[in-house]
């Protein structure tokens, strides 16, 4: 089962891809490329080359297929492509919904949890990430994805994703 966590930032992907990861047996949890590629280089915003590198890298993780039960993704084809349409505009062929990029669910996290300060991070402010938070709403329906919406409190979303999984309710 590929499941992927998307949403704006500093909503929780990250925090429930790790958790998921160890409440589940034979499951491998895939970071977020942009995020290691970042750290790497030293830089804090990306230009338009390393957006060409970063999506090529993390389309690349997307199509490979490994030998665990659970994959589990803390970004999604979705986060790019909205990071893509916010800042640099670019035609960028792999930002096709693929065939290779499919996951079985994906978790389209709210971001009602606090803001955690992060270098990496440029969206604070609760209304901007509310307006993004209605754009990937738009463009997982809109690809017709199966994606359940996580809100409310921490017990309650971790307890929709197992109940999701456990059920295959998507």
């Amino acid at each position: 089962m590929r499941i992927a966590f998307t949403g704006p930032e500093s909503s929780g992907k990250t925090t429930f891809s790790k958790w998921l990861s160890s409440e589940l047996s034979n499951s491998v949890c895939v970071l977020e490329y942009a995020r290691e590629y970042l750290e790497e280089k030293k830089i804090f915003r990306a230009s338009e080359e390393d957006f060409k590198e970063i999506v090529k890298e993390q389309c690349a993780l997307f199509t490979q297929r490994k030998s665990y039960v659970h994959e589990i993704f803390d970004t999604d084809v979705f986060v790019l492509r909205i990071w893509n349409d916010e800042v640099f505009k670019l035609n960028l062929p792999e930002l096709e919904i693929l065939p290779s990029y499919k996951m079985d669910i994906h978790f389209l996290c709210t971001p009602d949890v606090g803001w955690e300060e992060d270098a990496l991070r440029s969206a604070p402010a609760q209304s901007e990430r509310g307006r993004l938070f209605e754009k990937y709403k738009i463009e997982l329906r809109n690809s017709q994805v199966n994606f359940i919406i996580l809100s409310g409190s921490l017990d309650e979303k971790k307890s929709l994703i197992l109940s999701s999984i456990q059920d295959n309710s998507f």
